[in-house]
């Protein structure tokens, strides 16, 4: 009787380390999901800000560019130097631009005429 009281004792210990195993793998396994969760968001957050530095480039870049003409010779004009009238003539041709391009990409920016500025 003694030895059956032993072999039960026995089986539920192994039914405890079992559980315990299980436990420590499920614990393993949420903090390896944890540490993925979290590399991914510092991966997005880097392609984020990579992104906005871009973003930043080609806005300065653009800045820099805006006082463009077509006349021969002349490559980069000041634009804050210039003329009011051609200034405007610059920022509505810039905002006609960019009405075509939200146009033809479906969305509206609304009418552009000569007392609409940028």
């Amino acid at each position: 009787m003694a030895a059956a009281y032993h072999m039960e004792a026995l089986r539920k210990q192994r039914i405890i380390e079992r559980k315990h195993a299980a436990l420590a793998r499920i614990a393993i396994c949420q903090e390896l999901e944890l540490e993925r969760k979290r590399q991914q968001e510092e991966r997005n957050k880097l392609q984020k800000d990579e992104m906005e530095k871009e973003r930043g480039n080609l806005r300065e870049k653009y800045l820099i560019s805006m006082g463009r003409t077509g006349r021969p010779g002349v490559i980069n004009a000041n634009y804050v130097n210039m003329i009011e009238e051609h200034k405007k003539s610059i920022s509505q041709r810039d905002l006609r631009h960019q009405e075509k391009i939200l146009r033809d990409s479906c969305l509206y920016m609304g009418h552009v005429n000569d007392k609409f500025l940028a």
